[in-house]
C-alpha cells in the first residue's frame, strides 16, 4: 500500500529484493503458514548482517522462534548446501528463491556452534550487529515479553512500531517515556476525538485532546481523510500525560472496550486486568509463558474465567499457587468481580496448560480459514468462538 502497488502485478515483482530486508519479495506471496515462517527463518539466519528485527506482534516473533527451534537441523543443512527444501505451496516462487539463495558452509558452521534459540541472548550471537526489536509488546502480546527479552538479551532496544488501526494511524512511540507502551498522539491521518468510558453522558459527547485528564480512560473516535466520520475504534486508552513540547496527549493502550468476559449478573473483568493477573502469576509460579487465552469455564457453577496457557520449558514446582495469586489479583483490581464472588455469583479462576505449539497451530488455522496475513492474526484474550474453544480444550495437558 505504501508503494501504491496493485495485486494484479504481484507476479511481475517476483525478482524484487527490497534493500535492507532479509527476505525477498517472493516470500510475501507464499500462503502456506509453515512455508512462510520457514522461508523467512531460512533467509534471516543466512544473513549475519541483521541490525533490526520487526514483527507486528511480539508473540508472532515467539511463533517464529518455535519454527526455528523445531526445524533447526533442516534450516542449517539448507544454508550449508544452498537449497530450498520441498515445502508446501511454493512452486510459483521456487525458481526465484533458488536464484537468491546460495551455499554458505561457513555461516552454517557458525550457526551449528551457536545452536537453536534456547539460550539467553541467542539473537545477538546469531546476529552480532542486532540493536533493535520493533513489535507490539502490550495487550495480547504482553505474555510473550519474558521470552522475547530472554532471547534478545539486554543489549537489544525494544520498542513498539506505532498505535493505530487499519483505518487510521493514531500515535507513535514516545521515546521520552516507555517506548514499549507509551504513544504520543499525532493526528496526521485524521482527527482524533475521545469518549470518556467512565462517563454517564451520551456517546455524542465527544472530547477534544485539550479536554482530556491525566489518568483518565477514553475510547478514541476517528474522523479520517478517507471518509470515516466519528468512527468508534472500540479500544480503551489511558492518558499518561502530555508532551511538554507541543501538549499532545501521551497514551497507553489498555484493552478492547467490549473485551470483557461477562459473568452471571454482569460481573466483568477487563482484558488488561485478566492479562496482568496471569502474566504476574506465571512469572512467579508457572514458568515462561508464551501465549494464553481465556474461555468461560462452565464445568461447575457459577461460571468463571478459564485460562488456557502455553509455556516453554519446565513448569514451576509450585505452579498450583498461580491460581490463588490470579484470583487474589482479580479480587483486588475489580470491584464487580469481588462483589460477585462474595455473593456466590462467581468462583476462583482456573488455569489449564495446553500442549506446546497449540497457539502456533491456532494461528495457522486462522490464517487458512480467513485468508489473512500471518502477521495480522491475533489470539483473543477472551475467546468466544465455540468451535475453537472446544479445539483448545482438546489440547489441555494438565490443570493447576
Amino acid at each position: 500500500m505504501q508503494k501504491n502497488w496493485d495485486v494484479e502485478h504481484d507476479m511481475d515483482r517476483l525478482d524484487l529484493w527490497i534493500p535492507g530486508k532479509t527476505d525477498p519479495y517472493a516470500i510475501s506471496l507464499v500462503k502456506s503458514y509453515r512455508s512462510f515462517f520457514f522461508l523467512n527463518a531460512l533467509f534471516a539466519l543466512a544473513d549475519r548482517r541483521v541490525t533490526a528485527i520487526r514483527f507486528f506482534f511480539a508473540n508472532v516473533f515467539v511463533n517464529f522462534l518455535q519454527y526455528v527451534e523445531d526445524e533447526w537441523t533442516l534450516l542449517i543443512d539448507c544454508i550449508e548446501k544452498g537449497i530450498i527444501p520441498d515445502l508446501e505451496n511454493i512452486d510459483h516462487v521456487r525458481e526465484t528463491l533458488e536464484k537468491h539463495f546460495t551455499p554458505n558452509p561457513l555461516r552454517a558452521a557458525e550457526l551449528r556452534e551457536i545452536g537453536p534459540p534456547v539460550i539467553q541472548g541467542w539473537a545477538v550471537r546469531v546476529w552480532p550487529d542486532l540493536k533493535t526489536f520493533i513489535g507490539v509488546t502490550g495487550g495480547p502480546a504482553a505474555a510473550s515479553v519474558p521470552k522475547v527479552t530472554n532471547v534478545l538479551g539486554p543489549s537489544v532496544f525494544i520498542h513498539s512500531p506505532s498505535y493505530g488501526s487499519s483505518e487510521c494511524s493514531i500515535g507513535v512511540p514516545y521515546f521520552n517515556g516507555d517506548p514499549n507502551t507509551d504513544y504520543k498522539v499525532l493526528p496526521i491521518d485524521g482527527v482524533i476525538e475521545y469518549l470518556d468510558v467512565n462517563s454517564n453522558e451520551p456517546s455524542e459527547r465527544v472530547l477534544s485532546a485539550w479536554e482530556l485528564v491525566t489518568g483518565g480512560h477514553y475510547e478514541p473516535v476517528l474522523t479520517t481523510r478517507n471518509g470515516l466520520w466519528r468512527y468508534r475504534l472500540g479500544d480503551v486508552i489511558s492518558v499518561k500525560g502530555f508532551a511538554p513540547d507541543d501538549g499532545l496527549p501521551v497514551i497507553n493502550y489498555l484493552h478492547r472496550r467490549d473485551g470483557s468476559l461477562g459473568l452471571a449478573y454482569g460481573s466483568t473483568c477487563t482484558e488488561s486486568q485478566l492479562t496482568n493477573a496471569i502474566v504476574s502469576a506465571s512469572q512467579r509460579w508457572i514458568g515462561q509463558i508464551t501465549d494464553f487465552t481465556i474461555v468461560a469455564d462452565d464445568r461447575d457453577t457459577p461460571v468463571t474465567y478459564g485460562y488456557l496457557v502455553e509455556i516453554e520449558g519446565e513448569i514451576g514446582k509450585d505452579a498450583k499457587m498461580a491460581t490463588e495469586q490470579t484470583f487474589e489479583d482479580l479480587m483486588l483490581k475489580n470491584n464487580e468481580f469481588r462483589l460477585a464472588f462474595w455473593q456466590g455469583r462467581s468462583r476462583k479462576p482456573t488455569i489449564r496448560l495446553v500442549q506446546k505449539g497449540t497457539f502456533r497451530e491456532y494461528r495457522k488455522q486462522k490464517c487458512e480459514k480467513t485468508n489473512i496475513s500471518t502477521g495480522q492474526v491475533k489470539v483473543p484474550i477472551v475467546l468466544h468462538d465455540a468451535t475453537f474453544k472446544e479445539w483448545f480444550l482438546q489440547k489441555v495437558i494438565t490443570e493447576l
